[in-house]
């Protein structure tokens, strides 16, 4: 079952937009990570960040790079190969990939919130990350179980009609 040519540039149109967002993400990821950290200003005006980052990060960025790479490489290969459950099994694919990195993510937890000013914060904002990314590992748990019941279901259709 391959799509129609309307629905193919959308599709298209995903992919490349799938691809521009993960590249900036992984040159987020890889550059610009010292933005996340809290911003002081010292008693003689000077101004410092403090990075809510720990070392742990740079063990975390591993799964990023690679998620990324795939997802690039997948999301190029659904340009060229145009069958639709092709298609649907890289959706799969990414939900899966995001599962992992989320995890890693969790499990590794690279931050340190300790640098905030607010000691309420401090112990809130750990727990709301945590609670946050707990939700997003669902989310993309469900949407892969989801997918793939799709998938299943589309391919045992189209076997009965034959």
């Amino acid at each position: 079952m391959e799509s129609s040519p309307r629905n193919r540039s959308g599709e298209i149109g995903e992919d490349i937009s799938i691809i521009l967002i993960t590249v900036a993400q992984l040159i987020f990821f890889t550059r610009f990570y010292k933005v996340i950290s809290w911003p002081t200003t010292g008693p003689d005006g000077s101004a410092t960040r403090l990075s809510m980052l720990t070392d742990d990060y740079f063990s975390w960025l591993p799964f990023v790079i690679a998620a990324s790479i795939l997802v690039i490489v997948a999301s190029l290969a659904t340009i060229i190969y145009k069958r639709y459950w092709f298609r649907q099994a890289v959706w799969v694919l990414f939900c899966i990939t995001g599962i992992t990195v989320v995890l890693a993510l969790l499990i590794i937890f690279p931050f340190d919130f300790g640098v905030l000013p607010n000691a309420t914060a401090v112990d809130v904002v750990p727990k709301v990350v945590t609670v946050f990314l707990i939700l997003q590992a669902t989310f993309y748990g469900i949407a892969a179980l989801v997918l793939s019941v799709k998938l299943v279901r589309s391919n045992a259709v189209k076997h009965e009609t034959g």
